[in-house]
């Protein structure tokens, strides 16, 4: 069995795109770091991840966010979001990236059910990144900002940006010629019984959507739209894994998970797109 670190190599290696955030030249394996032309070196430590920032970044999306978040999709809550996804990328041999991955469910998703297809995971978490690296698919898992991706130009298929405030111009560049962007946004009725226990207003989903149409050409679209039965335990889930109530202490976290709703709505926007 490969080791976490190996994984990662192998990723790398398959992909053939990293490129050094110093320099911008091409990263290849070098004993158990990666280096480029220049001599600049990463670490790749043995949890199996490259971390490129230049300072850690602190974040509201934690450790017991993530575990929260892995429940609920092990529960199959958004199982309907991730086949939406797979249907609207054509067949091809894909190299994608999973732009803002948190936890990597999405990517794993996709790269168990190809074995052709080849993937990277990219987020400003170090403990989302950490968490990604347990999952069994062979991907690039990395530590770094959306905004300067440590990747060549064209590198990708494909390019997910799911629930992730877009780094359009960035994932332009990585994108090769014909590739596309798939974009999962909010609907109106996302997560509507927890906006409705405090007391919040539904998405406006209008201002995403028309921005979206300004970088990028539509080329194909779904809305998943799913109503979730939940336990007690599982609307405790929601409600420690969405960023909805990241404002909120732990005890008026616990507060709203002792009112449990009976149900949760998944609605989401699966878009599709050609960078114009």
């Amino acid at each position: 069995m490969l080791s976490k670190r190996d994984k990662l190599f192998l990723a790398a290696e398959h992909l053939g795109c990293l490129s050094c955030p110093v320099c911008g030249q091409a990263l290849t394996r070098s004993g158990d770091d990666l280096a480029c032309a220049n001599r600049h070196r990463l670490n790749v430590n043995r949890k199996g991840c490259l971390n490129v920032l230049s300072q850690q970044v602190d974040s509201c999306y934690d450790a017991a966010l993530f575990a929260a978040r892995r429940r609920v999709f092990d529960a199959g809550c958004y199982n309907a979001v991730a086949n939406a996804i797979e249907a609207l990328l054509p067949p091809a041999q894909h190299r994608i990236l999973d732009a803002g991955c948190g936890d990597g469910w999405y990517l794993n998703h996709l790269l168990s059910h190809h074995e052709d297809w080849h993937g990277a995971g990219a987020d400003i978490s170090r403990d989302a990144i950490l968490q990604a690296t347990n999952l069994p698919c062979t991907a690039l898992w990395c530590v770094c900002d959306l905004r300067r991706l440590p990747f060549a130009d064209g590198s990708f298929t494909a390019v997910m940006d799911i629930l992730t405030p877009a780094s359009y111009d960035e994932f332009r560049r990585v994108l090769a010629p014909g590739g596309l962007l798939i974009k999962v946004y909010p609907g109106s009725g996302y997560l509507r019984e927890l906006r409705a226990a405090r007391e919040m207003e539904a998405y406006e989903e209008g201002q995403v959507d028309a921005y979206l149409r300004e970088k990028a050409t539509v080329v194909g679209e779904q809305r998943v739209t799913v109503t979730h039965k939940v336990s007690p335990e599982l609307w405790r889930d929601f409600v420690w894994m969405t960023p909805l109530m990241q404002d909120l202490s732990e005890a008026a976290k616990d507060a709203l998970a002792s009112r449990p709703a009976d149900t949760v709505t998944i609605d989401l926007h699966v878009a599709a797109c050609q960078m114009t």
